[in-house]
């Protein structure tokens, strides 16, 4: 076994020419022999200056013995990390070993500057590109550059210079934010957008020449690597014409480019786990109060993380989502995805093209879906923009062209679905039934839907529990969606596919989550008190290991009684003392839902006024 075989490994890697090697490494980093006690220069065997921070690697064979095995790599490492003439800066060390790619072993250390501390980045277990090894160490050394509310506070001062002068459109403005963060990301769009001159006609729009550059920036960024053939065309830059109309004074308009480049978009590039667009979605339709954007609601982050890790991804798992709005399921669950892959580039690679499919039928959600994949890390390979139910009568009834569908969607293999479907008329039961056909046997759905849905009709119920067990329901606080001024009751399900449908004697987990350690605050919406983390982590507990507990709130029970009757909730019901609800909260929801329901029937009775060419009526 030869250490020179193992450094060979790690230049082919990186190309020869990208680390500076031992013979070469400038005396002036003052690295010191890795011989305790010893005061001679001495030189790790490869070397990187990335700028405000360095890289040093250490190789050996991977051979049994004091010297040569990947614990001396390790300790080698970690001596150059400490004796160095750079104290104040910030240092990667590399321990690698092995004869071959397959078995190689890597460790990745960090030591911040004036720090004798050295910890280990146990995320990145294998050899890494520059690019994600310099995510991977921002995220380390710096952590979260931009807290919740910093976010929140920034887009709320951008959607109020949107909406100075009616500048952008309402139902505009989240596709608009992320244009500028997708172009941002296009070097050909950096390099020239602070030096735009404005028209030399002046009866011309002074941005015109910057909103061309943008529509082409994200024409460029996002053309390639859609799925087309099951999915309706989306031309991008038709997609994004409406940039073209905006008329934002030219030297405001940079500026408020650079305070998205500098605020969000570069912080943004090592949180992988924000739907940062999601976010924005919500916060510019804040004025809108339009029928159409009240029809889509988008599952609060702390939910949303819920629902993923009840999933149980495993690292071989593809992905589902039916209907997946701004994208925040899938990306939440990319981001798991990639973490178990500890930085194996081809593995990652797997994941964004074979492992994430997800649909949605609303043209601007479809493009912020996109748009958020793209920005992190990019997953859209197999994003279709359709609709994707194949069961449409509260039946498994699959008519032909939805058949071929189902089958293409079998050949992807997924074996998790999370999914918030439409709440009106048989949305939540419909799309149950078909994520049930979509998925393999042994399939997990966790799905959000009204608490009333396996209730309210219990013959479509009796027919999805034929084709699937229930596992839990937990019930969500009635003020979830109060953000989106919305009250509707809601639970989380989880279903497990499965040959023999659900057994009529097995139990299933109720949690009654009505607290949720979020408390609404006036202009800042719900908000975690403290309380989510230990909420969270006795729910997942309870789950798992099938749990009556009273901190959890948990029971176990039946849902089909000695004489076969199905009870949706449960033959037992709850035996914890129930948390207060105040009426006016109560009443408060409940007009919101009312409010709600009445905008979704206003606007189907427009919709058929218009198909029978009956018009200009207010309805």
């Amino acid at each position: 076994m030869a250490e020179s075989t193992t450094e060979n490994l790690f230049r082919e890697f990186y190309g020869a020419s990208t680390f500076v090697e031992k013979r070469d490494i400038p005396k002036e980093f003052g690295f010191r022999s890795k011989r305790e006690g010893s005061t001679d220069d001495g030189f790790p065997d490869f070397f990187k200056d990335m700028g405000s921070w360095f890289i040093v690697v250490e190789a050996k064979s991977g051979e049994p013995g004091l010297r040569s095995d990947h614990a001396a790599a390790v300790t080698d490492v970690r001596s150059y990390m400490r004796n160095n003439a750079v104290p104040h800066a910030d240092i990667i060390g590399i321990a690698v070993s092995g004869q071959t790619l397959e078995s190689l072993r890597v460790t990745h250390l960090l030591r911040k500057g004036d720090s004798e501390e050295i910890e280990e980045i146990e995320s990145l277990q294998s050899l890494a590109s520059l690019g994600s090894l310099t995510k991977y160490y921002q995220a380390a050394a710096h952590g979260d550059p931009l807290s919740e509310a910093e976010l929140r506070r920034f887009l709320v001062n951008l959607n109020e210079k949107f909406h100075k002068g009616s500048r952008v459109r309402d139902t505009d403005r989240s596709l608009f934010f992320s244009a500028l963060m997708i172009a941002l990301d296009d070097d050909q769009f950096r390099a020239v957008y602070k030096l735009q001159q404005p028209p030399a006609d002046k009866r011309l729009v002074r941005a015109r020449f910057l909103n061309e550059a943008i529509v082409s920036a994200v024409d460029r960024q996002l053309k390639d690597k859609m799925e087309e053939n099951w999915s309706k065309e989306i031309d991008w830059k038709d997609r994004f014409a409406f940039v073209k109309t905006i008329d934002i004074p030219l030297d405001e308009y940079k500026s408020i480019i650079s305070d998205i480049d500098e605020h969000v978009h570069l912080p943004s590039k090592r949180l992988m786990k924000r739907d940062i667009l999601g976010q924005a979605y919500k916060i510019f339709l804040s004025r809108a109060g339009k029928v159409d954007n009240k029809n889509i609601i988008l599952t609060p982050d702390h939910i949303k993380s819920l629902m993923v890790d009840l999933a149980q991804l495993g690292r071989d798992d593809v992905v589902l989502d039916t209907c997946m709005g701004s994208g925040g399921f899938l990306m939440e669950a990319m981001e798991q995805l990639v973490e178990m892959s500890f930085g194996d580039e081809g593995r990652i690679s797997d994941i964004h093209k074979h492992q994430l499919i997800g649909f949605e039928n609303d043209p601007i959600l479809f493009a912020l879906a996109c748009s958020n994949m793209f920005l992190h890390g990019d997953g859209r390979s197999n994003l279709l923009y359709r609709d994707s139910l194949v069961t449409r009568s509260k039946s498994f009834t699959v008519i032909p062209p939805d058949d071929e569908l189902r089958n293409y969607i079998h050949t992807l293999a997924p074996n998790k679905c999370i999914i918030n479907p439409p709440y009106e008329t048989d949305n939540p039961v419909n799309f149950t039934m078909s994520a049930i056909e979509y998925l393999d046997n042994g399939g997990r759905l966790v799905i959000i839907m009204p608490v009333n849905t396996l209730s309210k009709d219990l013959k479509a119920a009796d027919t999805i529990l034929g084709k699937a067990r229930l596992d839990f329901v937990i019930d969500m606080p009635q003020q979830l969606f109060f953000e989106q001024d919305r009250g509707v009751k809601t639970s989380v399900f989880g279903f497990t596919k499965t040959s023999g449908g659900h057994e009529r004697d097995a139990l299933v987990t109720f949690i009654d989550m009505e607290d949720d350690g979020h408390e609404v605050r006036v202009r800042h919406g719900r908000k975690d008190t403290g309380r989510w983390a230990g909420i969270s982590a006795r729910v997942k507990s309870a789950i798992r290991d099938h749990l009556e507990d009273r901190e959890a709130r948990s029971w176990r029970t039946r849902i089909f009684d000695d004489e076969g009757k199905l009870v949706p909730r449960g033959v037992k019901p709850n035996p914890w003392p129930q948390t207060e609800v105040h009426g006016l909260e109560v009443a408060v929801a409940e007009w919101q839902e009312a409010r709600a329901e009445r905008e979704v029937a206003q606007a189907r009775m427009a919709e058929v006024l218009t198909e029978a060419g009956i018009g200009g009526f207010d309805v």
